[in-house]
């Protein structure tokens, strides 16, 4: 049976509580980038732009239960605030605030061509299948991105995609399509929207004591040990909820 060590390279912080707020006078809100700009690189540059969830100490390497099983998980890290939603709750105190080693693949053009690439690659190394989570930092930048990720569900049937997007469900047209992205493909584009106070399929960031219906996220209360571990997230359309980094 795997364990901590072997699905992830790095152990769990638990969430302080108190995230790392920038000012309204910082350029990096201002901007909307991230403050650590020595830490953004070209998909030429990076490698491979899918890396693996042992990398991260959140995520975990392959998953352990529930319906995707045995699938290994990648993780995409784009430039937070500028793929972002300037209207995202959590704009001010991004928790990439406090990644300063975190890989950031800048978005567009290169980006989208490296994802068609990487993932037929993955699908011939994997034919049972993998998992994709997006974003570890960054969004949905544009409506031809996630055509590209509609496109690659169609193409490869072996995709599996969970995350969560700032995008409104309602008024910004991103977000539109993913919503009903999402509602006909829960079962393999598990996307849930953040802070946005659907029933269903949402995220919320809840400070510690404030009354929720969500269900806490397990990873961060300790009772499974990362993403791999718990499977909740694309398990079930409830709502779940996160405390602050």
């Amino acid at each position: 049976m795997p364990t901590a060590t072997t699905l992830r390279r790095h152990g769990s912080i638990k969430p302080s509580g108190h995230s790392v707020v920038l000012p309204a006078y910082d350029p990096a809100l201002r901007s909307a980038r991230t403050i650590f700009g020595n830490r953004v690189t070209t998909p030429a540059d990076a490698g491979h732009v899918l890396k693996s969830g042992h990398n991260s100490r959140k995520i975990g390497k392959t998953v352990l239960k529930g319906k995707w099983r045995g699938l290994p998980i990648y993780t995409l890290t784009l430039e937070e605030r500028a793929t972002c939603p300037r209207d995202c709750a959590a704009f001010a105190y991004c928790y990439g605030n406090g990644m300063n080693w975190a890989q950031r693949i800048v978005a567009g053009g290169d980006l989208e061509a490296a994802l068609d690439r990487e993932l037929d690659a993955l699908a011939r190394q994997h034919p049972a299948g993998f998992a994709v989570r997006l974003h570890v930092l960054g969004d949905f930048y544009s409506i031809a991105y996630v055509y590209l990720w509609k496109r690659a569900l169609a193409r490869i049937p072996g995709l599996r995609v969970f995350g969560f997007t700032a995008r409104c469900p309602d008024t910004d047209p991103i977000g539109k399509l993913l919503n009903g992205l999402s509602r006909m493909m829960w079962d393999r584009f598990a996307i849930r929207f953040s802070n946005r106070g659907l029933e269903t399929r949402g995220a919320e960031i809840a400070d510690p004591g404030t009354p929720t219906s969500a269900i806490p996220c397990p990873a961060q209360t300790g009772a499974t040990d990362c993403c791999a571990t718990c499977a909740l997230c694309w398990s079930t359309t409830r709502n779940i909820s996160f405390a602050r980094h």
